[in-house]
């Protein structure tokens, strides 16, 4: 029996696909923020002095894409509560909260990430490496772009990432200003953390 020329075109084109490997699947890591074991902190330069600030009560996640060739990509969200935050004068924090991050309409504070610069095939060693992590930073309801530099500590049983940014607070995110009398508040204000992320689940495709 003859096959017609495109049937058989068909059947050849079949039979290959049949006899190729699948491709290799995307498998997907998630980590959560050890808050115990990490810490979020900033200084806020003003006359005569510094405020230092912590902020006590965030969370976030983290997830570790592998793709097809072994290629890696990582996303994940940062987010802490805004109504929280202190820096030890009951009254300047209270001016804080509701004059400054007014924490009521805005209780978070967001960073969301969706890209990591750096060299992955370090992640499986044990010594320090430098990445560059970029997303979007949400202060009061307004969301901008921001890319910050980080230190990658790896171990077997976590993975901690350290680093600062400058945060603008007032002419970015349009907070308002609690100078008062002989008391400047400048901008930027220095923001340091310390994250460290552990499984929260095992790798999956």
């Amino acid at each position: 029996m003859r096959i017609a020329p495109c049937v058989g075109l068909w059947v050849c084109a079949l039979s290959t696909l049949l006899a190729q490997e699948p491709p290799p699947a995307v498998s997907t890591a998630r980590y959560s923020i050890d808050a115990a074991h990490s810490t979020i902190a900033w200084e806020l330069p003003a006359t005569l002095h510094t405020v230092h600030g912590e902020v006590p009560d965030f969370s976030g996640s983290v997830e570790l894409s592998t793709g097809p060739q072994g290629e890696l990509a990582a996303s994940g969200r940062v987010s802490a509560r805004a109504g929280t935050m202190r820096t030890g004068n009951e009254s300047r924090d209270k001016t804080m909260r509701e004059k400054v991050l007014e924490v009521d309409p805005f209780p978070e504070i967001v960073f969301d990430f969706d890209r990591v610069e750096t060299d992955w095939s370090r992640l499986s060693g044990d010594r320090p490496f430098e990445a560059r992590v970029a997303g979007r930073l949400t202060v009061h309801g307004k969301t901008l772009p921001l890319e910050v530099p980080v230190t990658v500590e790896p171990s077997p049983e976590a993975v901690s990432v350290s680093g600062s940014f400058p945060l603008r607070w007032k002419s970015d995110y349009g907070l308002h200003d609690p100078s008062f009398a002989f008391v400047t508040v400048r901008e930027p204000m220095k923001v340091t953390f310390r994250l460290r992320a552990v499984p929260s689940e095992p790798p999956r495709n």
